[in-house]
């Protein structure tokens, strides 16, 4: 029973000094870290970052930051990312790994690449390459963070793997929750009138426990589920392959439910709830290819949870 007292005694002792560094020391003088934070930051995300302008308020448990106007440098010193506004909640725990509790980007362009060499850009920023030197720590924060959400952006994605031609998509809402081991994320955005209508992609996934970098999809396992209300299927097919579902579809539209099994960060199944209208396509890679004026029911075999 005393030892339990003890490592009670000894969190909240934990918890309260982290509480009046915080309110007490850090909030007042926010204005005197700037430079300091935009170092942590750079190192943090492989990047130089620069910061307009950053404010506190103590007004509830925890404070809240303010970031305005903050700039991510390439390698020759030009802007390559620019964020109008970040809002972030720190707890003593985050404070002491360097993170928030809760990070909020408001209104972002983001131009997001994936190259020829399958490396994923954003703004010009690689965010997927890995090497001794220490690449991919911008992605390995992301996915230490307990929770990242971005509000109202706009993303211009542009695949070159893929030869696709470019999409931009609106209204762009993204939440990623992550515990140790654990990540939960969610996608709704608006592609163009052509392409469909609003859309949403979720994610479950977990990594072994032995993994080391929360960042590195490579041992990843989990499901992703999408949902379209009204889609154009063969504009979806020239970003996301439906092969794993034993599907190659030349046209149609309609409402698509999704649901794809990942296993070490690739596509090992899947399953389609559709209802779909004007649909040519080809089932299988023996059979001819078949025309549809309407078509409802279910594809694939990936498991529903």
């Amino acid at each position: 029973m005393s030892v339990t007292l003890w490592l009670l005694a000894g969190a909240w002792l934990f918890f309260a000094l982290g509480w009046l560094v915080l309110h007490g020391w850090i909030v007042p003088r926010i204005g005197e870290f700037r430079p300091r934070l935009e170092i942590a930051a750079g190192k943090a995300l492989g990047a130089p970052v620069r910061i307009g302008e950053i404010t506190a308020k103590s007004e509830g448990v925890f404070p809240l930051f303010e970031l305005a106007d903050v700039r991510l440098l390439d390698a020759r010193g030009q802007v390559a990312l620019r964020l109008p506004r970040i809002s972030g909640v720190l707890t003593p725990a985050s404070l002491w790994t360097l993170g928030f509790e809760q990070l909020l980007i408001e209104q972002p362009e983001l131009d997001v690449r994936r190259a020829g060499d399958g490396k994923f850009y954003v703004g010009g920023l690689p965010v997927s390459e890995r090497s001794d030197t220490g690449d991919g720590a911008a992605v390995d924060w992301i996915f230490s963070q307990a929770e990242l959400v971005i509000r109202g952006g706009t993303v211009r994605w542009t695949d070159d793997l893929r030869q696709a031609p470019p999409l931009a998509l609106t209204d762009v809402d993204w939440v990623l929750r992550n515990t140790r081991h654990r990540h939960a994320v969610r996608l709704d955005a608006t592609p163009p009138a052509d392409w469909g209508g609003r859309f949403t992609l979720r994610g479950l996934f977990r990594q072994p426990l032995l993994s080391g970098s929360p960042g590195d999809f490579t041992d990843w396992s989990g499901q992703l589920y999408g949902e379209f209300g009204w889609a154009d299927l063969f504009r979806i097919t020239q970003y996301a392959s439906l092969d794993k579902l034993g599907v190659n579809i030349a046209s149609g539209s309609g409402a698509v439910r999704a649901w794809a099994d990942v296993s070490g960060g690739q596509l090992v199944g899947g399953l389609a709830d559709v209802a779909l209208q004007g649909v040519d396509a080809r089932l299988g890679k023996q059979l001819e290819a078949l025309t549809f004026e309407t078509v409802s029911g279910r594809i694939g075999g990936a498991r529903r949870v």
